[in-house]
């Protein structure tokens, strides 16, 4: 999977916030707020094909976490950012 083309991550006003960008404004509406882990495997995976288990090789690298809860935290992000409509 992708994250798709036509958001991008900013920071405002302290939170991490998905918005928008383009044709995708008119017909998205919602503002999404990641927290640093999600916001740090949008970074690393933006523009790139990946799967659970490439984002919790990244939450492992990062924070050094055991791999069963990196895949369970992987699995829940990479979940909620399809079920926002944020990666194809």
């Amino acid at each position: 999977m992708k994250i798709k083309k036509g958001f991008t991550l900013r920071t405002v006003m302290g939170q991490n916030v998905v918005l928008a960008e383009g044709s995708n404004s008119d017909s998205f509406g919602k503002i999404i707020t990641l927290n640093s882990s999600a916001a740090m495997l949008w970074e690393e995976l933006k523009g790139r094909s990946f799967d659970v288990d490439t984002a919790a090789d990244l939450l492992v690298e990062k924070y050094g976490i055991d791999r069963e809860q990196a895949l369970a935290d992987a699995k829940y992000i990479i979940d909620l950012m399809a079920e926002k409509g944020l990666v194809e």
